[in-house]
């Protein structure tokens, strides 16, 4: 599917309307809609902090209605951090140095890609169709995995422009129902509502039902059955001259259909990439789906250690306090029975803070002085209380990112012991993003070539990503280091060549088109790889054939001429470009003559001069 594949189609439309009608009358839904919703509710307030005061829980036996309110109220949640700071890491993918390969074979190869890069340019508003996928595509993994992105385009006219297609996002709420055969999609049906002010609806909302197939797609909309004067059957599609109705619910619909795209697949792809076990990998949970346990315990605890910090953790001023001195009161009582409106009822005078200093009369025996450590006290909650709630967290908080990349190269507790140990750590975070690098690739691809087909340009189209399996994510002076150790090690062309393409790719991130010249140029460097000793004895040994030195030798030279001769030389095919190069080479071969050996003369001497 993703290099241009068309299925086949194995479900027609009248088996899709069948299945729509038990959609709509029946609420039809995929068999994983319940898992799929609550995830994404969880998800969304995990990342966003949007409604996370619900996943709170009051402590019945030992906390009040009040308190827990209170307690909901002093919560700083800090789940919204952590997430962000696990998927953070995630944005390393896109920012790796993979190739991007986006070509056209044949005739018109450079005016078609040209072309394609063009509509891709618009593909997300101003913004191109890779930074859709850079940016948004890791966006939804977070919060909605088992959403869709519909490739859809508005009409237009085909004998004067090229489609335009953009992504339509589909919440994983409003893909009711959809079918897989063989890990292909068969169909999507997307439930969406508008608003709809007819006065037999009290909320004034109407339904709508997307129907994606393989070749077309269908539109299902709620109307007024005051503007239908066919008479309908329930559950039936009932065709007119100006198309079908049908009536479900005592609610008509109206069916549109738009003009067959004919792309041979269903053009949506669930977000998700990392499948969900509990539903034997038929759905998608996200990237942090691990730690998640986790960070739900982190909310409890974290809420816990607000309401300690805030409440408890400052000393509590205990002492003791003067009676009452109010006419008639008796322990905040008059007499009468009523309260004391000095005291209010406490029984004793107030102390604001305005009294720095309390005064007590000096008793005339010693033994009535009273000691004034009993009177005024402050006590505060053992620490050791508020550090373990602090570590806890901090624990949590570590957890969820070792669990997530199965390392904790992100956290404080980095791997210290031996340097096996910190590859092996190292590793497991590469293993983990690699797998979103793949994901990363297949959805890139999936964009492109339906783009491509929507645009009729996907004939004679190559694109994909390529990332290296090892996915090595260093840096320029970690690279440089590798190749100096490689060559002093001399482990062999291939291993130098690929290190050599690394920091290519890393040099290059930014101008793809810069990196691909500078991969045609190693691709026909028939030394590639090689150390400078190596190349100084193929140069001087005869048995290395005279064309391979000669394209050596005059490579930049050779490329020079060409890139001024040619126009589109880098995006001809390899055969072709090798032809021209080969051309080069004999020319340069054939203009060149070899020097004639110098004749050396006997030197007169006296002995000879005769």
């Amino acid at each position: 599917v993703l290099r241009g594949i068309k299925q086949t189609n194995t479900l027609n439309k009248e088996q899709a309307l069948q299945r729509l009608i038990q959609v709509v009358s029946k609420g039809a839904k995929h068999p994983w809609y319940e898992r799929t919703t609550e995830l994404a509710d969880l998800y969304r307030k995990l990342v966003t902090g949007d409604g996370l005061d619900k996943l709170l829980r009051q402590f019945v036996q030992r906390e009040s209605a009040d308190a827990f309110k209170e307690r909901v109220k002093l919560t700083q949640h800090v789940v919204t951090t952590v997430t962000k700071n696990i998927m953070d890491v995630f944005y390393k993918v896109p920012r790796s140095n993979y190739q991007r390969i986006l070509e056209h074979l044949g005739d018109n190869s450079e005016r078609m890609t040209a072309e394609l890069e063009g509509v891709m340019s618009t593909f997300w508003g101003v913004r191109n169709l890779d930074e859709y996928v850079q940016t948004r595509w890791l966006e939804m993994n977070a919060t909605d995995p088992n959403g869709f992105v519909v490739v859809e385009f508005k009409p237009f006219d085909n004998q004067r422009e090229r489609a335009k297609p953009y992504p339509y996002e589909v919440t994983s709420h409003e893909a009711v129902d959809y079918k897989y055969e063989n890990n292909v999609l068969q169909y999507l049906t997307v439930k969406t509502s508008f608003s709809l002010p007819i006065n037999q609806k009290k909320d004034k909302v109407g339904d709508n039902y997307a129907l994606y197939l393989q070749n077309e797609t269908l539109n299902l909309q709620e109307i007024d059955p005051a503007t239908v004067t066919t008479s309908l059957i329930e559950n039936q599609f009932v065709p007119t001259e100006n198309g079908q109705y049908l009536l479900s619910n005592k609610r008509v619909y109206f069916l549109t259909e738009s003009i067959p795209h004919n792309a041979g697949r269903v053009p949506a792809k669930p977000v998700g990439y990392l499948r969900d076990a509990w539903t034997n990998g038929q759905t998608f949970v996200s990237p942090y789906d691990s730690a998640v346990p986790l960070l739900l315990k982190s909310v409890k605890v974290n809420s816990e250690l607000d309401i300690t910090m805030s409440q408890q953790v400052f000393p509590h001023r205990l002492q003791y306090m003067p009676v009452c001195k109010a006419d008639g009161c008796h322990k905040g009582r008059l007499a009468e029975g009523g309260i004391c409106g000095s005291c209010k009822g406490t029984g004793h005078d107030s102390i604001t803070s305005a009294m720095d200093i309390i005064y007590f009369t000096m008793p005339r025996d010693a033994a009535d002085i009273i000691d004034l450590e009993k009177i005024l006290v402050f006590k505060g909650p053992p620490i050791e209380v508020v550090q373990f709630q602090k570590d806890y967290v901090t624990d949590l908080t570590a957890g969820c990112k070792a669990v997530v990349f199965n390392s904790e190269s992100f956290s404080k507790m980095q791997i210290s012991g031996t340097a096996t140990g910190e590859l092996l750590d190292r590793d497991n975070v590469q293993d983990t993003l690699y797998s979103c690098a793949k994901g990363f690739s297949d959805t890139w691809g999936f964009y492109v070539w339906m783009t491509a087909d929507f645009a009729d340009l996907s004939k004679g189209l190559n694109a994909k990503l390529v990332f290296s399996k090892d996915f090595q994510l260093k840096n320029m002076s970690e690279l440089i280091s590798d190749l100096e150790a490689a060559k002093r090690s001399e482990v062999g062309p291939a291993v130098i060549q690929h290190i050599s393409n690394d920091i290519a790719r890393l040099m290059y991130s930014e101008d793809p088109q810069q990196y691909n010249e500078w991969w045609v140029k190693e691709s026909f460097n028939p030394f590639s790889g090689m150390s400078a000793d190596m190349i100084a004895l193929a140069l001087s040994d005869p048995a290395v054939p005279q064309k391979y030195k000669t394209r050596y030798l005059m490579l930049g030279v050779i490329f020079s001429e060409l890139e001024n001769e040619f126009e589109n030389f880098y995006k001809l095919a390899t055969s072709e470009k090798a032809r021209l190069i080969d051309e080069k080479v004999m020319s340069y071969m054939n203009e060149t003559k070899p020097v004639a050996p110098a004749i050396t003369l006997p030197i007169n001497t006296p002995a000879n001069a005769n």
